[in-house]
């Protein structure tokens, strides 16, 4: 691997791309700790990692300086800013190759349908009857049932929110990651909390499952990555498919696997209700 000079992020004419910088990313999600924490970060926010320097990103994915480097050399580059360079150039080509589908009479439509349509046909193959039926008992039985998702995460969440509380549920969102770790923390083994992260490797969703878990709570995790960081502080997991091309900033495909799990969870409490209205 030639090393460069410059420290532009602006690619050179005769520097290698490498294509896939993201998608790989993705898959680093099931890295240790350390390292699927800062490719959950770049993931969610690779328009402004560009612009950041090691220490910046250090303190934002709130992983060494260290596990950074790691990271670069274990996805293939020399460090960080090699790793940038690369990154700069994946996006710049993505959001060209955004402009000219969306110039393309109904393509991108029908493109966004077509993903859409197959992440949530996926994640059906993925959510278990017996799992689900697990987390309905659980949430029926729980006094209260705290959600939490940061970034588009926390929109699921508080969609979920909504589903459960026209259930009769009394479940609440919280959207501040420092409240959401002090609830968990308090709760007692008759609450019940629901965390939602695709990676599974959110520090803020992370702290807050493995809170209520040590507090005696019934923990459940939405995540893509059932192997993940959050799934260890949970008692059950409902699987969520992979996209098949990782989100840039704003885009919001991964929403409507999210909305399936909430319909699904939604079926199971209903037909546990129903059952038990008919037996009494």
């Amino acid at each position: 691997m030639n090393k460069r000079n410059n420290t532009s992020l602006e690619p050179s004419n005769d520097a290698p791309v490498r294509p896939m910088v993201l998608l790989n990313l993705e898959a680093a999600l099931d890295y240790p700790n350390a390292l699927a924490r800062v490719a959950q970060y770049i993931l969610e926010n690779p328009n402004k990692v560009v612009r950041q320097s090691l220490a910046e990103l250090s303190s934002a994915c709130q992983s060494g300086q260290a596990s950074i480097f790691r990271l670069c050399r274990e996805l293939g580059y020399e460090g960080y800013t090699d790793f940038k360079l690369a990154l700069a150039a994946e996006i710049g080509q993505r959001e060209a190759e955004f402009k000219k589908n969306r110039n393309l009479a109904g393509n991108s439509l029908d493109e966004m349908a077509s993903l859409i349509c197959r992440s949530i046909s996926n994640t059906r193959e993925l959510v278990q009857s017996a799992i689900l039926a697990d987390v309905a008992k659980g949430l029926l039985q729980a006094n209260q049932i705290n959600i939490y998702g940061s970034g588009e995460s926390g929109i699921a969440a508080e969609i979920l929110s909504y589903r459960l509380l026209r259930l009769g549920l009394n479940a609440h969102f919280l959207n501040n990651s420092s409240l959401a770790c002090e609830v968990a923390s308090v709760l007692t083994n008759k609450a019940a909390v629901i965390a939602i992260s695709q990676s599974g490797a959110s520090p803020d969703t992370v702290a807050f499952a493995k809170n209520a878990h040590n507090a005696g709570a019934f923990t459940v995790a939405i995540t893509c990555h059932p192997k993940a960081l959050v799934a260890k502080y949970s008692d059950a997991v409902l699987q969520m498919a992979r996209l098949q091309q990782p989100d840039l900033g704003g885009q919001m495909l991964g929403l409507p696997r999210a909305i399936f799990i909430a319909e699904a969870l939604a079926i199971a409490i209903t037909e546990i209700t129903s059952a038990g209205d008919s037996n009494s």
